[in-house]
């Protein structure tokens, strides 16, 4: 009776948990996608296609040097942090931290300093013009040097306190919003969005670290500055290899999704590349608003992987794979058999070319968010190298169609090509967790 009553209990807090990080982190990603949209819209009227691409060109440029030269700790951290937590272990748990911020540290400064000596070779590679586009690139890439979102994320998730991470996320989408209609009730250029967009990124970093240190001095955790960063590394076998399969496997993935824009700027132009671009940021809001899931139940697959419970880890990823899906067809279908007359209204006739490829876009978005939660699963399992397997294979299947269809499609195959690359990903990765769960 005492076991079934444990039971009972360990599964009504994991509802509990669970109930309250999807309520704050579903419910913020519902404002911020409306808060993006609406920024969009007022972007895309304010600049045009033209540098709305050229916009889109510098943030994926900076973008792809900041995934491809810094290593983001905070899956592993999570994970390892979790078994500290488990075994009463705060001081390996500071150790942990510090590791963290040490690596954030690091690969910020790198990261910042390459896409800054790159700026002047890469800009007209890319379609931006020589004399504006590398300080385009310096002013975005100044916020890298503030790169402790990660460590931050992790602690606040380890600490289950996703309602902080949705009201940080909250406010830099509102100062973003805020910024933005300033600068097109006041006729500002290119320029102003630029320094929008890296006032955003610096408030939304700093914010995160700012609290989730607060979080650990309240939580009795003190002195994580002062701990040995780098005997975790020794303390938890694995931890490096975990680290770089987690993050290769987001390397290529958010690489893949970065590149094509950079590709497209140097074969078509910036206009070409502002089309495209509104259809892959309405993509992302789809694909954003399955996120809070992944996020939320990653640190509860960890521990019921853990503690063996196969039977609801397993349950838990079909439940939520299924519903994902469900809820998207629902508010995807009736968009997509009007998306013309959408896009005329929300963004502008200059838009409307972009129509077949939002819909291609949009389809592949609801693909890649139905498995969403199997890549925390994977992570869970410790099937990290299975994950980054898939990843490779669906980047190739990526990489040598992405020429061939924008030659044949123009802009349309850029979507294509989108579409292949997050089918192969979805199937492959439910294929491995089948074979994984035996």
């Amino acid at each position: 009776m005492q076991d079934q009553g444990s039971m009972t209990g360990a599964t009504s807090s994991l509802r509990a948990r669970l109930a309250r990080n999807l309520s704050w982190t579903f419910a913020s990603q519902v404002i911020i996608s409306a808060g993006a949209v609406i920024t969009l819209f007022i972007t895309a009227r304010a600049l045009g296609p033209a540098n709305l691409g050229i916009l889109a060109l510098v943030e994926s440029f900076v973008r792809v040097v900041d995934l491809i030269l810094r290593i983001e700790p905070w899956q592993a951290v999570m994970r390892y942090a979790i078994q500290a937590q488990n075994r009463g272990d705060d001081a390996g748990f500071l150790r942990l931290i510090k590791l963290s911020i040490l690596i954030d540290a690091v690969g910020g400064v790198v990261a910042a300093l390459a896409c800054m000596i790159l700026a002047g070779f890469v800009a007209p590679l890319i379609g931006l013009d020589p004399g504006t586009g590398p300080h385009y690139i310096y002013l975005t890439a100044f916020a890298l040097f503030f790169s402790f979102r990660p460590t931050a994320t992790a602690v606040l998730r380890v600490f289950d306190r996703f309602d902080v991470l949705a009201k940080i996320d909250m406010a830099s989408a509102l100062i973003r919003l805020i910024l933005t209609v300033i600068a097109w009730q006041a006729g500002m250029g290119l320029w102003a969005f630029f320094v929008i967009l890296l006032v955003q990124n610096l408030s939304d970093r700093l914010l995160c670290f700012g609290f989730a240190m607060r979080e650990m001095r309240r939580r009795g955790h003190r002195g994580v500055f002062a701990a040995n960063g780098i005997s975790a590394i020794r303390e938890n076998p694995g931890i490096l290899r975990f680290m770089w399969n987690s993050n290769f496997n987001v390397i290529l993935r958010q690489s893949a999704n970065r590149f094509d824009v950079l590709v497209l700027g140097a074969m078509l132009n910036p206009a070409a590349v502002g089309m495209y671009q509104l259809g892959k940021r309405v993509m992302n809001r789809v694909v954003k608003l399955a996120g809070p899931v992944r996020q939320t139940i990653y640190p509860e697959l960890a521990r019921l992987w853990e503690q063996g419970k196969v039977a609801r880890f397993n349950r838990l990823i079909v439940i939520v794979s299924v519903s994902i899906l469900a809820l998207q067809l629902v508010v995807a279908i009736p968009v997509m058999l009007n998306i013309e007359r959408i896009i005329e209204i929300v963004f502008g006739a200059d838009f409307v070319g972009a129509g077949t490829v939002m819909n291609i876009l949009l389809m592949s978005s609801i693909i890649f968010a139905a498995g969403v939660a199997l890549n925390p699963a994977l992570l869970s399992m410790g099937k990290d190298g299975l994950l980054v397997l898939v990843t490779v294979v669906s980047t190739l299947l990526f990489a040598l169609s992405f020429l061939p269809m924008v030659h044949l499609f123009g802009v349309e195959g850029a979507a294509l090509s989108n579409l292949i690359f997050n089918l192969s990903w979805t199937i492959g990765c439910a294929f491995g967790f089948q074979r994984a769960r035996g």
